[in-house]
């Protein structure tokens, strides 16, 4: 098996998969401003895949130098899953990852993300019939899973002895139960636990969960007995949250907001250029007035608009 996990340096530091966020243009944005260790797509319906592989083939484009990436799925049928991992597989990813803890309703009432944990028969066929069509192919490449510690209760132990009795090559655990969504306190104790379980079979165990920054990151893995954390929303307009102690020059957010412009410009059709706006709202915190020039920013069509938004504001503010 082609397994980069175990050749990877720890505590590996990564990229969190989002789901409309981590796309090619803001992982390209990452990568030169400071590469993670590690890099997810955004998470793809293999029930979308199938429908429209035109659309989703899109959200799979990336770029050699965003390696080691893996491509992470979700669904609730095991046919669907199987009638993708061949395709997937071949596009060259270094790994496939399981998604059973998005907490969005859409998803999770069908059955999938985190409507998985606990549901031991239906995660048995998923994860079975993804291994073997793994095995099929002849690039073999590594499993993994993304997942919580419960569903609306601590369910630690069973959930994660469930896991561990298949050939997964790591877990990401977000430590929240599934009916926390996104807030609420992490409970890193049962990070932990899972993890001693994990590692009891040789899984590798990543913990996820509001990490503020690199120094916090590293006292986790730590404390916790990680082989590593991904990095979410603290990496949202902040890219330098990779290099530690970073604080970007006001001029440096700038041009990076320009570049993630062009990148979505090239990417992306021009009517999909809103896609960008979120992340120009992000970049715009810890500068004067920085929640005026996002607000003319949200109006942004084009790299064009954006360059003129941010040419008045830059000029007006050094008046």
């Amino acid at each position: 098996m082609n397994n980069f996990w175990h050749k990877m340096k720890r505590p590996i530091i990564g990229l969190a998969p989002m789901d409309s966020v981590t796309d090619e243009p803001m992982r390209q944005i990452q990568t030169m401003i400071a590469r993670p260790g590690l890099m997810y797509t955004e998470f793809l319906s293999v029930d979308g895949f199938l429908k429209k592989p035109d659309v989703f083939i899109k959200h799979l484009k990336y770029s050699p130098n965003e390696r080691p990436i893996i491509v992470q799925l979700f669904g609730a049928d095991p046919k669907s899953f199987k009638s993708v991992i061949d395709k997937v597989s071949a596009l060259g990813f270094d790994g496939i990852d399981i998604n059973m803890g998005c907490p969005a309703r859409s998803i999770v009432r069908k059955g999938g993300g985190g409507g998985l944990i606990g549901n031991f028969n239906l995660s048995r066929e998923i994860l079975e019939t993804v291994y073997q069509g793994i095995c099929r192919t002849k690039r073999n490449i590594p499993l993994s899973v993304k997942t919580r510690i419960g569903e609306d209760k601590e369910t630690t132990k069973n959930w994660f002895d469930f896991l561990s009795k298949f050939p997964l090559s790591a877990v990401c655990i977000h430590g929240r139960m599934l009916s926390q969504g996104l807030s609420g306190r992490v409970k890193w104790e049962e990070v932990k636990l899972a993890a001693k379980i994990l590692h009891s079979k040789g899984i590798l165990c990543l913990g996820n969960g509001d990490v503020k920054s690199l120094d916090d990151a590293y006292s986790k893995c730590k404390l916790y007995d990680l082989d590593g954390i991904l990095i979410g929303r603290a990496a949202l307009g902040n890219p330098w949250v990779f290099l530690g102690d970073a604080r970007p020059s006001k001029e440096e957010i700038f041009k990076v907001i320009i570049q993630h412009s062009e990148l979505v410009s090239s990417f992306y059709r021009k009517e999909d250029f809103i896609k960008a706006r979120k992340h120009f709202g992000w970049y715009c915190r810890n500068f004067y007035d920085s929640k005026r020039l996002k607000v003319e920013l949200m109006t942004a069509k084009s790299k064009h608009d954006v360059v003129e938004i941010i040419n008045k504001f830059d000029n007006h503010s050094h008046a």
